[in-house]
Order: structure tokens, then C-alpha cells, then sequence
């Protein structure tokens, strides 16, 4: 059975030629159904009254052995103009619970006024930044002449992470907040919805264009250690040295101990921009893919030439900021009425139990409910925030990414 949350308000978008009215409707909903089809029924039920323009679906990992789950969504909503964006997560958020197991959707409908486009590019393990190009210039194609207002991404994580980012930095100057597939933290393999399609080794962007209102928070302070090095020798998402030592042994020099299985989630590696504080990046080390000869396997390569400090998290720190972003979510220039949730697998590996907080924020920030939905990703995609607007959009580990919906 499908459990839901939802909300029904009205607003005003200003835009630069006049006052649009609209009523957005948002519910999330979530189910344990082991079978993928009926769970896709049991989502698409709950959804139904709305009538959902977009739906943002995420899963674990056993449903994507099919495309079944998306077919019983689909079927139950009998719409098939419906827009549907998602991927496989390491768990679920919902608005009431954060879970090991499941399946959670966000549905969304603007009245008309909000349009949304899905496009894809596959072979991205290949070549990410060409197939970041392939999705970026389907969107252009399928709407010639607009500029969506956000892009929503999902991608696959076998992929290197920073290609892609680069390319985000060069070509897109609205915000992109999304992130990439998980597996249950076995780093197998992982699943991307395109709308009917079940997607592998791919890139999904979903682009929003009309008077949609948005605000994006990224929780990503880590406290950092020792002395900041120079990057000697990097090749994709290795690194192989730092400040002439081995990438290892620079961390033990820093931390005092050897990077061990156990570190993963709570040490880092914080890109330091000299030219630009403001853009501070969190790349994680992978314990499992690092090398005997001392060379760190990341989730997102660093250049040859970068400045990085390495950082360490604590649980503690992790659920204070959470809290204090949900908590600027109450002061907002518009009220939320949904939220979408991109929050690093390292997170929940840290925070275990404790990961309930990163939901439970929000409940308490919002008493009357919002609808949101998310997963545990294996790298997140957001700009930061500035005084006077938002730094491009960037490639993080370790964060909890919150978009905000109106």
C-alpha cells in the first residue's frame, strides 16, 4: 500500500512581463511492495487525483530488473503524456521516513503553466563530457529558442563525475540539482527512468520552463585538517600524488593515521578555488578503489594544478546543518510547496540511524507537511548559494543537497 503526503496552495510568480497566478499541487508517496509492477500501481493510485504533469520516481536497486515499476505507474495513471525522472538510490526519502528499502515518487502539477522535457544520452562511461554535450543540445532541440528555468539531472555513477560538471560550468548558466544512481552501496551497478525507459550508462536531464519558483541549500561544511596541498599527479578520479608524497600518505600526514575501509564517508578532500572561496567542492575517497602503491580512488576526479585540504566529517555536525538549512526554509520569499532530496550514501553511512534527521529537519521546519522525496546518491549535482543569487552548478560528495519547489 501507498502512503502519501500533499499539499494544495496558491502563489504568485512574478515574471518580467506580468503577474502569473497558478495552483501548484505536489504529493509524495512511498511503498514497501516488493513486486516491482504492483508497487508502480500502488504509487501511480495515490498520484492519481492530482493528475501529475511530472513525477520524480527512486528506488532501490531490486526494481530495476525490469521496466516494470514505471509500467504499473504509468498504467495506473493512464497518462501518457507524463513526464517521469529518476534513478536507483542507496534507500529512499519520503516526507515521514528515510528507508533502506522501496520505492518513493514526488509528483508535481502546475496547472499548465510549468513545462517539462526529459532527454538522455547514453554510453556516458565512455565519454561523459560528449554525452553531457548529446543531452544538453536534445533539450535545446526539443524546445528551439527557450531556456528552461532549473534542470533537474540523474545520472549513472560509474561515470567520472567532474567531466560531467565541466561541462555544466561551460554551457548551462541555470541551476542544475540532481545526482548519481546508487546500488544499495555495492557499487555494481545502477538504473536511470526516462519516462517509459529504463536507462544504464546514461544521463537524464529534466528541464522545467515557465514561472516555476525554486531556492537551492546545499549542506556541505566539513571541518577541515592539517595544511592544504598541491595536487602532483591526477588522472580522471585517481589521484596519484600530493605535495610529492602519495595521495595516502599525504592524508596520514595531515590526519596522523592511514586512510582505512572504515574512512569511507568521513574523510575527504576539499577543492580549495583560491579565485573563488565560494566554490568549495567535497570530493570523497573510495577506499575500495585505491591502490597499494598509495594512489586514492575518488567518486569525482581533481586536476592536476588544484589546491585540496583534507576534511573530516562528524555525525554531529551533519544533522546541525542540516537543520539550520531547513530552518532558512521558513524564511523563503515564497512558501515551498515540495522538495526534492539529493544527500551523498557517505551521509547515511555515518550517520546510520541517525539519518532520519535529514527528513526529520523538514518535518519540524514544516509541521503541516511537505511533500518531498529523495535518495542517498553516490555524488550531487547544485550550485551554492551566494548573497545575490548562486554560484554555477558543481559536483559534491558528502552534501545534502535541498531543492525547494513552488
Amino acid at each position: 500500500m501507498a502512503h502519501e503526503s500533499s499539499t494544495r496552495s496558491t502563489y504568485t510568480e512574478v515574471s518580467s512581463t506580468c503577474d502569473v497566478s497558478m495552483i501548484m499541487q505536489a504529493r509524495s508517496v512511498y511503498t514497501f511492495t516488493p513486486e516491482p509492477y504492483r508497487a508502480g500501481l500502488e504509487i501511480g493510485e495515490a498520484l492519481r487525483d492530482i493528475q501529475p504533469e511530472v513525477v520524480f520516481l527512486f528506488c532501490t536497486i531490486h526494481y530495476g530488473q525490469s521496466a516494470e515499476l514505471v509500467e504499473g505507474l504509468y498504467d495506473a495513471l493512464e497518462n501518457d503524456r507524463l513526464v517521469v525522472i529518476g534513478n536507483s538510490g542507496d534507500g529512499i526519502y519520503e516526507t515521514r521516513r528515510a528507508s533502506n528499502t522501496g520505492v518513493t515518487a514526488l509528483a508535481l502539477n502546475s496547472g499548465g503553466e510549468v513545462q517539462w522535457q526529459v532527454v538522455y544520452a547514453s554510453n556516458l562511461g565512455i565519454d561523459p563530457a560528449a554525452a553531457t554535450q548529446r543531452a544538453l543540445a536534445a533539450l535545446q532541440d526539443s524546445r528551439p529558442g527557450e531556456s528552461p528555468a532549473l534542470l533537474f539531472l540523474s545520472a549513472d555513477f560509474h561515470a567520472d563525475a567532474s567531466e560531467i560538471e565541466r561541462e555544466l560550468l561551460k554551457h548551462v548558466a541555470v541551476p542544475v540539482v540532481g545526482g548519481f544512481a546508487a546500488d544499495d552501496n555495492r557499487m555494481l551497478t545502477c538504473f536511470l527512468f526516462a519516462n517509459r525507459q529504463l536507462l544504464q550508462d546514461a544521463i537524464v536531464l529534466l528541464g522545467a520552463y515557465g514561472p516555476i519558483r525554486y531556492a537551492i541549500r546545499v549542506a556541505n561544511t566539513l571541518s577541515p585538517i592539517g595544511q592544504p596541498g598541491l595536487v602532483n599527479d591526477a588522472c580522471g578520479t585517481n589521484v596519484n600524488t600530493i605535495d610529492g608524497l602519495s595521495a595516502m600518505d599525504f592524508i596520514e600526514r595531515e590526519t596522523g593515521k592511514p586512510v582505512l575501509q572504515t574512512d569511507r564517508g568521513v574523510v575527504s578532500l576539499m577543492v580549495i578555488n583560491p579565485t573563488d572561496p565560494a566554490q568549495r567542492r567535497i570530493r570523497s575517497i573510495v577506499p575500495d578503489f585505491s591502490e597499494e602503491n598509495g594512489h586514492l580512488g575518488l567518486y569525482g576526479g581533481i586536476e592536476q594544478g588544484q589546491t585540496v585540504q583534507v576534511c573530516l566529517a562528524s555525525p554531529e555536525a551533519l544533522i546541525q546543518e542540516v537543520y539550520a538549512v531547513a530552518d532558512q526554509a521558513k524564511s523563503l520569499a515564497f512558501t515551498p510547496q515540495a522538495a526534492l532530496i539529493v544527500s551523498c550514501g557517505g551521509r547515511k553511512t555515518l550517520l546510520g540511524a541517525q539519518v532520519e534527521h535529514e527528513i526529520r529537519a523538514l518535518s519540524q521546519a514544516f509541521p503541516d507537511g511537505l511533500p518531498l522525496a529523495g535518495y542517498p546518491s553516490f555524488g550531487e549535482i547544485g550550485p551554492l548559494p551566494l548573497a545575490d543569487g548562486y554560484t554555477r552548478s558543481l559536483f559534491h560528495n558528502m552534501s545534502y543537497v535541498l531543492l525547494l519547489l513552488g
